[in-house]
């Protein structure tokens, strides 16, 4: 009986340390979709922005006012629309700043950096297009250096829980006998 334990336990040690790698191989693509998804969701936002602003323009003769300025002198005519078109150039603003960041950092560190930037998001706004992006997601096998360390690192990972789970299914069996009358 504790030959066919020891082997369960081994089983699922080898088990959660390779799905925790291959999960963790994952980091640098999926980074990199998530990346594409930010710049794609601030291209409509921009978009968005410049039909608003157009039409503000038009139809309040504002021709030579843009941004921030654009959302002033539209505030005294419409308070709620010019409040929307801040908070959409404020939304792209920020996805700007975190699809700069992402790109802006080494391979490496970019699955880092963007969960950093999702957390940080005030709005949720990121975690959205990161929602998006990991429904799309397909699975890749990535040979680079960053997938490499990511996948090392999460087999460390897995394999460090599975050695938590280990010890506490052995203490909680210990303890059972132990408690057991004889």
């Amino acid at each position: 009986m504790g030959f066919l334990l020891r082997w369960l336990s081994h089983g699922i040690g080898l088990a959660l340390a390779l799905l925790f790698g291959v999960i963790a191989m994952q980091a640098p693509a999926f980074t990199h979709e998530y990346a594409v998804g930010l710049r794609q969701a601030a291209a409509e936002l921009h978009r968005d922005i410049d039909e608003r602003e157009n039409a503000a323009r038009h139809y309040y003769d504002l021709a030579a006012l843009s941004g921030d300025a654009l959302v002033a002198a539209l505030a005294t005519h419409e308070p709620s629309n010019a409040a929307s078109l801040s908070r959409s150039i404020a939304r792209a603003r920020h996805i700007d700043a975190a699809s700069a960041a992402i790109d802006a950092s080494g391979a490496l560190l970019q699955p880092l950096v963007a969960l950093e930037t999702t957390l940080r998001d005030p709005e949720g706004s990121n975690a959205e297009i990161w929602k998006r992006a990991l429904s799309d997601y397909a699975l890749q096998l990535d040979f680079s250096a960053a997938a490499a360390i990511y996948g090392f690192a999460g087999l460390m990972l897995g394999s460090l829980l599975a050695e938590l789970l280990r010890a506490t299914l052995h203490r909680a069996r210990r303890h059972a006998m132990a408690r057991a009358p004889r």
